[in-house]
């Protein structure tokens, strides 16, 4: 009950997250709502729902949809005129999430990490309902235990420093800060990495993660952007290894399941 109150606790103190002020003109819209994305989501949602079980598999769906509210809301709260929530959030497969380009490397931080941010809320006060529920009402409980999993595991992927994951755009607006070359070096790393894993254990997931950092290393052009101060870019790697590491630990279950 104690995990539960402070669960409910961190999710009063999220509520800014949600209520920021956001410029009056602008609207948000749906893109890929048709019958193409449509497709394309429930092809993806069923190779999810078969690698790991159909509940895992609402859940990655309602990952996706938070994840994408999310990424609106950040965009509309830096101050653009159109924010899109995408069905089918793919390159070459979805609507760009704004009209415009970001002006400075720490808006473009923002909006990568705001949307996992939002989603640690719910994640955590799913787990404190679970263990409150799984006495009385065990399958409800089970329910919400995996949409809290598939919540910190799909954020935590989204966070790796692959372009043009949130993670890859965080690392590089960093990276620019320090030393431009650097975020080529955390790519190769990693993208070996998973590859070394990949064959080590035949691991159909790692080899997919290892092909998109790889993909990664092919994103050449930089975006015409002010770049992050010293300060502001410790306080942007700050953020980002507390949201991954709060993600990973949400979604250890099945991360180490899969990977």
């Amino acid at each position: 009950m104690i995990f539960l109150l402070l669960a409910l606790a961190l999710g009063l103190m999220a509520l800014p997250l949600v209520t920021s002020p956001a410029p009056t003109e602008g609207h948000i819209r749906a893109s890929g709502f048709n019958g193409v994305g449509v497709l394309i989501g429930f092809v993806i949602t069923v190779a999810v729902a078969t690698l790991t079980s159909p509940m895992f598999g609402f859940g990655f769906v309602l990952a996706v949809l938070l994840h994408e509210i999310g990424s609106a809301l950040a965009v509309r709260i830096i101050g653009h005129d159109v924010a899109r929530v995408r069905l089918v959030p793919l390159p070459f497969m979805a609507a760009p999430r704004s009209d415009r380009p970001f002006d400075h490397a720490l808006e473009e931080s923002f909006a990568a990490l705001y949307a996992p941010a939002l989603a640690i809320p719910p994640m955590i006060i799913g787990f404190g309902l679970f263990h409150v529920l799984a006495p009385i009402a065990p399958e409800s409980a089970n329910v919400l235990r995996v949409m809290a999993i598939m919540l910190g595991s799909f954020n935590f992927l989204m966070l790796l420093p692959f372009l043009p994951f949130g993670g890859g755009r965080v690392v590089q607006s960093v990276s620019d800060a320090f030393w431009p070359q650097m975020r080529t070096f955390v790519t190769l790393f990693m993208s070996a990495a998973f590859a070394s894993a990949a064959l080590r254990d035949h691991s159909i997931a790692m080899a997919i993660l290892a092909a998109a950092g790889f993909q990664s290393l092919l994103h050449r052009r930089r975006p015409a952007q002010e770049r992050l101060t010293h300060n502001q870019a410790l306080l942007v790697m700050s953020c980002y290894a507390f949201v991954l590491t709060v993600h990973f630990t949400g979604g250890f279950w099945l991360l180490t399941g899969l990977l």
